[in-house]
C-alpha cells in the first residue's frame, strides 16, 4: 500500500477515531487502526467491540491495500509532522513508513489487518433522517446530566424515545435535561440508551454540515454522516419514566438573562470550589433575584439581578455545576426560570423544546 494525501485531513480523522480504541486491552489489535486506501480515498476504522466507527478522507492511492497502525503513535506523530502533505508506505510485514517533507520518516510497526473485528451490521429498515445540527444540538443540550456513577447503569447514557416525536433524555437522579424534537414520527415506538462513550463520539462526527441518518434495533444502534458512520452498541436496561418527574405546574415563570446569570453564578463558585459539598443560594424576591454563596474559610458572595417577579419569597439552595452546565450548554439569551417553592425542583427552559429540571440540595 502507498498513499499520499493532507496531513492536516489524517491527523483530524485519526485524532477523531483514537477515543474509540481502548486504553488496555487483552487484544492488541484494538489499539490498532484499520486502514484502507482504494478508489481515491483512505478509510480509517477504529473499535472497541462496543463501539465501531469509520471515516473517510480523500488521498493520492499510488497502491492499493490495507494494514492496521497503532493509534496512539500513530497520532503522535501526526501531531508532530508540520509538512502539508504525507506520504505513507507499507510493506509486507505491516510496517507503516512514513515521510513529511524531504526529512522526516518515521516506521510503525502494525499488525495482520485479517484479525481485525468485521464492521458490525445494523439489520433494520427502521430509521430516522435529521439535519446534523439539530442532532448536535440535542445532544449537547442534555448529555452533561448523564450519570457517572457505574452502579446506575440505566443512567450511564443517553436515553433516545423514538415515539410521536423525539426525546432525547439524560439525568443522573439530581438533575435531568430533555429536548424534545418535533416531526420525526415512528409508527412503532422504542426506547434506546446510547453508552456515554459512544455520545461523546458521537458529537464528534456531526461535526460536519448535511443530515444525519439514525438506524436502530433493540440491540444496536448506526449514525450515518457525510464522511463517517458509527455503530454503537446499546444499554440492555430499561431507562425510567422522565415524565413523571416533570412539574405539571409552577409557582412563576421568570425571564432571566444567561449570560448574567451564569456570570452571577460563576462569581458565586469563587467561594465553593475547595468546598466538598459547594452550595449556591437562589433568594426570589420583589423583581429581584439574588445569588449568593458563603464558605466560612474562604468568604462570600452576594449578587442581585433585576427580575419581574410579584411572588413570595423563594429560597433555594443548589449545586451551582449544575446551574453553570445548562447554562453553559443552551445557546438562547433568555432563558426560563420556573420555581414551583421553597425546596422543590427548579425547572430551566430554553425556548419550547427544552428544558433542565434540578432538585434542591438538604443544607
Amino acid at each position: 500500500m502507498k498513499i499520499e494525501c493532507q496531513t492536516a485531513l489524517l491527523r483530524n480523522a485519526v485524532q477523531l477515531l483514537q477515543p474509540v480504541c481502548p486504553l488496555r486491552t487483552t487484544m492488541p489489535i484494538l489499539s490498532n487502526l484499520l486502514v484502507k486506501a482504494a478508489s481515491g480515498q483512505i478509510e480509517l476504522v477504529a473499535t472497541d467491540l462496543d463501539l465501531t466507527v469509520k471515516t473517510k478522507i480523500p488521498a493520492d492511492i499510488v497502491e492499493e491495500g490495507e494494514t492496521t497502525i497503532p493509534v496512539r503513535f500513530f497520532l503522535d506523530a501526526l501531531r508532530k509532522m508540520n509538512s502539508d502533505t504525507i506520504e505513507i508506505s507499507v510493506d509486507e510485514a505491516n510496517v507503516s513508513t512514513i515521510r513529511s517533507g524531504n526529512k522526516v520518516k518515521c516506521s510503525l510497526r502494525g499488525m495482520d489487518p485479517s484479525s481485525f473485528a468485521n464492521f458490525p451490521v445494523v439489520e433494520t429498515d427502521v430509521s430516522i433522517e435529521l439535519p446534523t445540527k439539530d442532532l448536535s444540538t440535542m445532544l449537547k443540550y442534555t448529555s452533561y446530566a448523564v450519570s457517572k456513577d457505574e452502579s446506575k447503569s440505566m443512567l450511564n447514557g443517553v436515553c433516545f424515545n423514538f415515539s410521536d416525536d423525539l426525546d432525547v433524555v439524560a439525568t443522573d437522579g439530581k438533575r435531568l435535561a430533555k429536548y424534545v424534537y418535533v416531526g420525526v414520527k415512528q409508527e412503532k415506538a422504542m426506547q434506546v440508551i446510547v453508552p456515554t462513550k459512544s455520545i461523546s463520539v458521537i458529537q464528534q462526527i456531526l461535526n460536519t454540515e448535511g443530515t444525519a441518518e439514525i438506524k436502530y434495533t433493540a440491540n444496536l444502534m448506526q449514525i450515518n454522516t457525510l464522511n463517517s458512520v458509527l455503530v454503537t452498541r446499546l444499554v440492555d436496561e430499561h431507562y425510567p419514566n422522565y415524565n413523571q418527574v416533570i412539574p405539571k405546574s409552577c409557582q412563576a415563570k421568570i425571564q432571566v438573562n444567561r449570560s448574567a446569570f451564569l456570570n452571577a453564578i460563576s462569581l458565586a463558585t469563587v467561594v465553593t470550589e475547595k468546598s466538598k459539598q459547594a452550595v449556591v443560594r437562589l433568594n426570589f424576591e420583589k423583581n429581584q433575584l439574588a445569588v449568593s454563596a458563603n464558605t466560612a474559610e474562604i468568604g462570600e458572595v452576594n449578587d442581585v439581578l433585576e427580575i419581574k417577579y410579584d411572588g413570595e419569597q423563594v429560597d433555594l439552595a443548589l449545586n451551582p455545576t449544575y446551574l453553570t452546565d445548562v447554562c453553559q450548554s443552551v445557546d438562547s439569551e433568555e432563558i426560563t426560570i420556573e420555581i414551583t417553592g421553597s425546596g422543590s425542583p427548579l425547572v430551566v427552559r430554553s425556548g419550547e423544546n427544552f428544558l433542565c429540571i434540578i432538585m434542591p440540595m438538604r443544607v
